[in-house]
């Protein structure tokens, strides 16, 4: 298969814009899709800590059960299909859509149904159960809705109505509402007003579902093999550290660990939603939507100038946001958390790397990209876990995305002497 899954000869080309002009442009873009996701994750937190002050544990316990397990589902039903719905030509959208109609909603439901049935045997809640499966699938069918207004360029737009939404959320957690119930509310009706702003361009409107079919949606897993590939390795990179620490460490660590990661991965969720935009703009370039031309070293700096402050400022504030913000029992929490934050700028070369990629089509470049980082990765996870624990598998993610960018980057400066 080639790396470019369809050729496109645009009819029209509009002029280019002044190259200093369209950078402010995407810098600008950049910095609201990554604020964003950061207003986003306070108004998370803010949430959380309300619920369980109002004493919703059973919401708290239910939501990440079934979050986690529909997350899986979710990869394997359609892993990779947002990015090719972001990145694609229209055919290949129009193929996304067949997916989730015939492949990915209804995998979801069974998943939900099935996820329900199992932890209510097990004493949780059937109604935090089932509402948390609304949220995954809403949350699921907003990925395509902003995979609409980025391919528009309307980040300012996606912003304002994701916060918003999560804000709503909030105000109706104040007023007594169950958590889950409040986020699935507001996600449907997110939806609702994104199609409304979308006006024709939405793809959730009526007009849309006379085109559906289920050839089309198995043709999806042809088109987007790579892309598939390219999710569920990175679901691999992100996860795999945790599950092998989990085989040698104690549960009271795992949990001081856990909250670890996952501040880092909200810090690296930042990162992509900043990479997001000239990823989409290299992508409208290729397909005629409009002529730009922005090179490999702009992705890169865009992903540095994010990474690099984040990390100085976390790692000078490591032990009062281990210590006193999350209260973590464990004081070797501080340097858990430094060591990933030195991950960080290596991290963040390699992703601008893989987006440039994935805007251009080159989508099997970037699954073997970051295959290598998954193969580094299980090495120094084997390697550093069962000796050192924690400390070992922060330290491995730290080498491995190090190791990982300085042979991506040998290949990419001996492809391109050639």
């Amino acid at each position: 298969m080639s790396e470019t899954n369809a050729v496109v000869v645009p009819e029209a080309v509009p002029d280019a814009a002044p190259p200093g002009a369209d950078r402010r442009t995407l810098a600008r873009n950049s910095a609201i899709a990554g604020g964003s996701v950061v207003i986003n994750g306070l108004l998370s937190a803010a949430m959380l800590a309300l619920c369980s002050a109002f004493g919703q544990h059973a919401e708290i316990e239910a939501y990440p059960v079934m979050t986690s397990a529909l997350a899986f589902v979710l990869i394997i039903a359609g892993g990779g299909s947002a990015l090719l719905y972001l990145n694609g030509t229209e055919d290949e959208r129009a193929l996304v859509r067949s997916q989730w109609a015939f492949v990915v909603v209804p995998a979801i439901l069974l998943g939900a149904v099935a996820v329900t049935w199992f932890y209510a045997r097990r004493g949780y809640g059937v109604t935090p159960l089932a509402a948390s499966g609304v949220v995954v699938l809403g949350n699921g069918l907003a990925q395509l809705q902003m995979a609409d207004f980025s391919r528009r360029m309307r980040f300012l737009a996606s912003a304002v109505l994701m916060c918003g939404s999560k804000a709503a959320s909030l105000l109706m957690v104040l007023a007594g509402v169950p958590l889950t119930v409040s986020l699935a509310s507001a996600g449907l009706v997110q939806l609702a007003v994104g199609e409304f702003m979308l006006g024709a361009d939405g793809s959730l409107r009526r007009g849309r579902f006379g085109r559906l079919s289920l050839r089309d949606a198995l043709s999806t897993f042809r088109s987007g093999g790579n892309l598939f590939g390219y999710a569920v390795t990175e679901l691999y990179v992100v996860r795999s550290p945790t599950l092998v620490l989990s085989l040698f460490a104690p549960h009271a660590v795992m949990g001081s660990f856990g909250a670890v990661v996952t501040a880092y991965q909200a810090i690296g969720g930042v990162l992509q939603s900043a990479l997001q935009v000239p990823m989409v703009a290299r992508a409208r370039n290729r397909l005629g939507i409009e002529r730009s031309q922005h090179s490999t070293g702009f992705a890169v700096a865009v992903a540095l100038v994010c990474a690099v402050p984040m990390a100085a400022v976390v790692v000078v504030l490591a032990p009062w946001l281990t210590g006193t913000i999350l209260s973590l029992p464990h004081r070797q929490a501080a340097g858990w958390l430094t060591l990933f934050m030195l991950a960080l700028p290596f991290m963040a070369v390699t992703r601008g790397l893989l987006c440039t990629w994935i805007g251009d089509g080159r989508y099997g470049r970037a699954t073997k990209a970051i295959a290598v980082l998954a193969g580094i990765l299980t090495v120094t996870v084997a390697i550093g876990v069962p000796r050192f624990g924690p400390l070992g598998a922060a330290a491995a993610t730290a080498v491995a995305e190090a190791l990982a960018m300085a042979a991506i980057l040998a290949w990419f400066w001996l492809r391109r002497r050639r």
